[in-house]
């Protein structure tokens, strides 16, 4: 699902903190989430996968935590938060 976060400033921290969620490392390139850069060029989109795709991991929410890492380190936590719950929500309905 790809999310409008107009006040992303772009830090890519969240995609650190997932990677290292999933594999103690930080690389995004196996994060679950990504920050896309808008077209009109005010604030970022926010993708998060429902299920893997290539090197990056589907977003489980952190489950073993009480916050997500990404949301942990995110300014805009409460907006990052909600995103995760309707993934997560969205993923149950299917399953």
């Amino acid at each position: 699902m790809i999310f409008d976060m107009p006040s992303c400033g772009g830090c890519r921290t969240c995609e650190l903190g997932c990677s290292f969620h999933h594999e103690k490392i930080f690389n995004p390139e196996i994060s679950s989430l990504k920050i896309l850069e808008k077209d009109d060029r005010q604030g970022y989109k926010v993708e998060i996968l429902e299920e893997r795709l290539g090197s990056h991991y589907e977003c489980d929410g952190c489950k073993d935590l009480e916050v997500p890492l990404c949301v942990q380190y995110c300014k805009e936590e409460e907006i990052l938060k909600q995103f995760i719950k309707d993934v997560l929500e969205k993923k149950n309905r299917k399953s």
